[in-house]
C-alpha cells in the first residue's frame, strides 16, 4: 500500500523553501482570505475579497472596505463588542 503524503494545505506549493513557520503563516492567511464571510447588509455568507481590503457581496453587490485578510479585523470586533 502506498504511503500517505503530508497535509501541507495551500503552502505545499512552496515545497521545502522558506521554512516551516513562514509556510504555516502563509497557509493560515490564504485560508482566511479565501473563505466566504457574512455580508453586513444582507446577512448571507457570500462576501469575497476583491482586492487589498476591498470586499464584495456576490448576492446583493454591496462593496465595502475592511481588513486586508478579513472583512472585520480583530480590533474592530473588540471595539464593536465593547460598544454594545
Amino acid at each position: 500500500m502506498a504511503k500517505k503524503g503530508k497535509k501541507t494545505r495551500s503552502a505545499g506549493k512552496y515545497g521545502p523553501r522558506y521554512g516551516r513557520k513562514i509556510r504555516k503563516l502563509a497557509a493560515d492567511i490564504e485560508e482566511r482570505v479565501h473563505i466566504k464571510y457574512k455580508c453586513p447588509q444582507c446577512e448571507n455568507y457570500s462576501v469575497k475579497r476583491v482586492g487589498t481590503a476591498i470586499w464584495k457581496c456576490s448576492k446583493c453587490g454591496y462593496t465595502f472596505a475592511g481588513g486586508t485578510y478579513q472583512p472585520k479585523t480583530p480590533v474592530y470586533s473588540s471595539l464593536e463588542a465593547k460598544s454594545k
